[in-house]
């Protein structure tokens, strides 16, 4: 476990260092800690593009629970107006702190860049290294999906007129939930 807490706290700090935060949890308390987050953030409505560890985790029931409106379906018509996105991510890269979504669902990918506050979910046991270990992960896999997302804090551009501006071209505020399965 003590080189997974180190993988972790890579993760974790270089997270933060690009206005990210993440929590390590146990499947039991996530959905809480999540539903928790929005309300304390004001989110009163949140696109969850369902996975089973999403519904392992009872995450759609917990929001709902906190008083926050739920939509599992037909998530492009709501992603533009909806304040939260959970998504699962599929792996993490501790020297960027950043998750990585492959996927064949256009709305996973919406899920992960239209609301303001965004929320993804991914397993310890999935954090490598680097970018390196990353690419090696996905040379192994037989058929590559759709959609290979690589996703770094909240979203940041400076193409207009070179000031930065959060929130331009994805959410304005990224949390990730790294479920201890390990």
């Amino acid at each position: 476990m003590g080189a997974v807490n180190v993988l972790y706290e890579r993760f974790e700090k270089n997270l933060q260092a690009v206005n990210g935060n993440s929590w390590l949890a146990d499947k039991a308390d996530a959905a809480g800690i999540i539903a928790e987050a929005y309300k304390e953030a004001g989110v009163n409505s949140a696109c969850v593009c369902e996975s089973p560890l999403l519904e392992e985790i009872g995450l759609s029931k917990a929001l709902a629970d906190a008083g926050i409106e739920v939509f599992t379906d037909h998530i492009r018509l709501h992603a533009e107006t909806a304040k939260g996105g959970v998504f699962e991510a599929q792996c993490g890269i501790a020297d960027l702190g950043s998750v990585v979504q492959l996927s064949d669902n256009v709305d996973a990918r919406i899920t992960a860049i239209m609301p303001e506050y965004c929320i993804a979910v991914v397993r310890l046991s999935t954090l490598v290294d680097d970018y390196d270990a990353m690419f090696d992960k996905l040379c192994s896999l037989e058929t590559l999906p759709a959609f290979v997302g690589f996703i770094t804090g909240p979203s940041r551009t400076a193409d207009i007129e070179c000031v930065s501006t959060v929130g331009v071209h994805g959410p304005l505020k990224l949390s990730i939930v790294v479920i201890n399965d390990v």
